[in-house]
């Protein structure tokens, strides 16, 4: 169940090697947590991740199931799985998404078939039987990790934001149909420094994966239905998604 606070003692995470998540479980760890469930493609971070929960908080129980959000034909049977032998269930973090490398991959439709299923389609799919399973129950928590970069989608990463973008609006409607029993939280962070995105420059009002995490953890315990992180970024995007087609495209970022 969900503490007095909304924090979750049972969690169910999809793209568990997410540096963002991983953060997000210490965090929670400390307060409320339980047991876990982390789901991913990539076995060495999914074990990272129980590692370092593990050796945190021993008396965890933390378990892994393979995942790959790009095989769309085998999200549905494995989500399915999941739900069914994850039980109790308080809360599901979608933290699943690839970044790609945009020069290479705007001449590549299969790339950009691979940046929709990962950052957007495999996501709803997993998101719609998550959110069957908490109206049964008639409660629950949804945190999303979405990105500032689907807010005005731009250039230089126009494929992820674009995902990204439909991911965030899927899933504001998302909490719309599950309002008021399930809170569903939208996250966007800025660039985050992370091994997704290292090696690339960082741009002004970067932030680190436990600032985030610590963000997440507020606007759950507010009820928030959107966070932004750091939360500048919110004031910032309202003029950025105002400005002429014609200066926002000459921004470096």
């Amino acid at each position: 169940m969900l503490d007095s606070r909304g924090l979750p003692e049972h969690v169910l995470v999809i793209g568990g090697g997410s540096e963002i998540a991983r953060a997000l479980l210490l965090r929670l760890g400390a307060s409320s947590l339980r047991s876990v469930l982390l789901l991913g493609p990539h076995a060495p971070s999914l074990t990272q991740t129980r590692t370092e929960l593990l050796k945190a908080y021993p008396e965890l129980a933390v378990e892994i199931q393979s995942l790959d959000l790009a095989d769309i034909a085998m999200v549905d049977p494995a989500i399915q799985e999941a739900l069914e032998g994850f039980r109790p269930l308080d809360a599901v973090i979608m933290a699943a998404g690839w970044l790609g490398t945009q020069p290479a991959d705007e001449q590549d439709p299969s790339q950009v078939a691979l940046s929709i299923s990962v950052n957007f389609t495999g996501p709803a799919m997993a998101l719609t039987r998550c959110a069957d399973r908490f109206q049964q129950q008639g409660h629950g928590l949804i945190v999303v990790l979405s990105s500032v970069a689907g807010e005005r989608v731009r250039q230089t990463n126009y494929l992820y934001g674009a995902a990204k973008a439909g991911i965030d609006g899927f899933s504001l409607g998302l909490a719309d149909r599950l309002y008021p029993r399930v809170q569903v939280l939208v996250v966007r962070p800025g660039f985050v420094t992370t091994a997704m995105t290292r090696g690339r420059p960082r741009p002004p009002l970067s932030t680190e994966s436990d600032r985030v995490a610590r963000d997440i953890v507020r606007g759950i315990t507010r009820r928030a239905s959107i966070v932004w992180s750091p939360r500048i970024l919110q004031p910032i995007m309202v003029i950025y998604r105002h400005l002429p087609r014609s200066l926002a495209r000459r921004l470096p970022y």
